[in-house]
């Protein structure tokens, strides 16, 4: 997006044309989102409130995206919500059912259309206040 506002402002200036952007944007949203390896992915929880951390790149692109979230209570919940995310057209989030945890990114950079990732992540990596599991993996 800064190479896109960069070349649409030299542009008014008859120094560049869009056109070259617009071809970038349009290459990026061609191609879905195949995996995504995640790192930093941390749980920790406190008194009244748990925080959710984790970095993930996402391949073929391999563009990079940071995200962080809060629920209120002790516990982790059933379903978070979306995490704040660095790109806003991708989105993550954890679900839980029948004992383990989906970890989800879901990819919307393709217009008209949502890639979703996904990890079963073991019950056995969970308590009610905590996640033991592997802080990277991948997402398929």
């Amino acid at each position: 997006m800064k190479f896109t506002i960069a070349t649409a402002a030299l542009g008014l200036f008859g120094l560049t044309s869009a056109a070259p952007a617009e071809a970038n944007i349009v290459a990026k949203q061609a191609h879905g989102a195949t995996s995504a390896q995640v790192n930093n992915f941390s749980v920790t929880c406190g008194a009244s409130s748990c925080s959710y951390t984790a970095r993930a790149v996402i391949l073929p692109e391999n563009v990079a995206v940071t995200f962080t979230h809060t629920t209120s209570g002790s516990t982790i919940p059933t379903n978070t919500g979306f995490f704040t995310s660095s790109d806003p057209a991708v989105y993550l989030r954890i679900n839980k059912a029948l004992g383990d945890y989906r970890i989800v990114l879901s990819d919307a950079h393709v217009i008209g259309t949502s890639v979703n990732l996904a990890r079963i992540s073991p019950g056995s990596e969970w308590t009610a206040s905590s996640y033991s599991g592997p802080s990277s993996f991948t997402l398929l």
